[in-house]
Formats: C-alpha cells, sequence, structure tokens
C-alpha cells in the first residue's frame, strides 16, 4: 500500500461524449466474503474528452465566468460474487 492507503491501480477507458481515453489510477481495493470492493479518487481534464463548455482554455474572453477544466471524481465500486 501507499501512503494513502491504495493496494492497486486500476487502468482502462473512460467514454465521455462518444471520446474514450485511457486512465490509470491508484485504488483500495479489498476481497472480503466474496465481495470486491474498490474505491478511488482521480482528476481529470475535461477537455481532453471534447467536453469544452465555459472553459477558459478553449474560449479565452469569458473573463471570470468560466468553469474549471479539472474534474475531481471519488468513485466507489462493489461487486459480490454469484
Amino acid at each position: 500500500p501507499d501512503s494513502l492507503g491504495n493496494t492497486h491501480t486500476i487502468a482502462g477507458n473512460l467514454t465521455l461524449k462518444s471520446a474514450t481515453k485511457g486512465v490509470s489510477f491508484p485504488a483500495k481495493v479489498a476481497l472480503a466474503e466474496g465481495n470486491c470492493t474498490a474505491e478511488c479518487a482521480l482528476s481529470i481534464d475535461r477537455t481532453q474528452w471534447g467536453v469544452v463548455y465555459g472553459s477558459k482554455n478553449i474560449f479565452k474572453n469569458l473573463g471570470d465566468k468560466f468553469i474549471n477544466d479539472i474534474v475531481d471524481l471519488k468513485i466507489k465500486l462493489s461487486a459480490a460474487a454469484n
């Protein structure tokens, strides 16, 4: 585990607005009694997936009326064996 308690690196594809990009991120993964749980936090740049509305990096004249390009995601997954 790292200093944040992450035990694994998860890699896969993230699709937003028909754009697919590869992502990888550290996560806490646990197995107990036939169940698997995973928790992670990551940040993405939404413009990399074509989500550009209100982006000051795309639209230079927005002044202070912009939306941050960086989006923080917190994900919790749970799976049970059948």
